[in-house]
């Protein structure tokens, strides 16, 4: 028998086992309409439109007071 002690310091190094817990991930489902449905995957690009949309309504509003001011 061998009544050799035991390494208790954690290793350190680039090849060392890295020991984090593992994530969680908790997932809902939701009932959604028809309409939320074909919204929601499409979301992020509607939101973009709309404002970039009525950005350059605003700048094309402002354009056509400038130029009839001018007359």
């Amino acid at each position: 028998m061998s009544n050799k002690k035991k390494r208790n310091k954690t290793y350190t190094g680039p090849d060392a086992k890295v020991s984090q817990t593992p994530a969680v991930h908790k997932y809902t489902a939701v009932e959604r309409s028809k309409l939320s449905e074909w919204y929601q995957p499409r979301k992020t690009i509607i939101k973009r439109i709309a404002v970039y949309g009525g950005g350059g309504l605003v700048v094309i509003v402002l354009l056509f007071e400038a130029i009839r001011s001018l007359f």
